[in-house]
């Protein structure tokens, strides 16, 4: 009897062990920048004017939306940022984007804390609704409407739909 307990024990010990193995692949793998063609950092430069004591909203950070722009069956990507603008990256398919933020008219100088994609105005494309806090002193407070043009281009209209505050 002492035998086969010890036998029973030692089974169930290694089942134990066995089981608490990590055998799993990563599921994740380090993209580098200059891989996928995605280089963005909301760098935040404090100051005697910028810090969390006079700017209570210093760190909250911006916002990531993803969303296929070009109805291409691609999900693209947009990033909004604090201190430096907001940039939308096109798919290319197999991790590569291409960074068309110049060209498509989004480039901003606002305080963006959020981001969604959106078909506001139903035409069949995604539009981009950036959240803007704070104005750094430059008196932009305002939210960001981006309407899409269907050609990889947006404008600015959150005024004109009543989104702007």
């Amino acid at each position: 009897m002492r035998k086969s307990l010890t036998y029973l024990s030692f089974i169930y010990i290694a089942i134990i062990f066995y089981s608490c193995q990590d055998n799993e692949q990563p599921r994740f793998r380090l993209v580098n920048p200059t891989e996928s063609g995605i280089n963005f950092n909301n760098t935040i430069k404090e100051n005697d004017s910028v810090n969390v004591v006079d700017f209570l909203n210093v760190y909250n950070g911006g916002g990531v939306a993803v969303g296929d722009i070009n109805n291409d069956g691609m999900l693209d990507a947009y990033f909004s940022g604090n201190m430096v603008s907001g940039r939308l990256y096109l798919n290319k398919g197999n991790l590569k984007f291409d960074d068309i933020s110049n060209q498509s008219g989004i480039m901003d100088n606002r305080w963006g804390t959020g981001v969604t994609m959106v078909d506001i105005n139903q035409d069949g494309w995604l539009d981009i609704y950036v959240s803007v806090s704070g104005d750094l002193g430059n008196n932009k407070k305002a939210n960001l409407r981006y309407i899409n043009n269907h050609d990889l281009t947006f404008t600015e209209s959150a005024a004109e739909y009543g989104l702007a505050d």
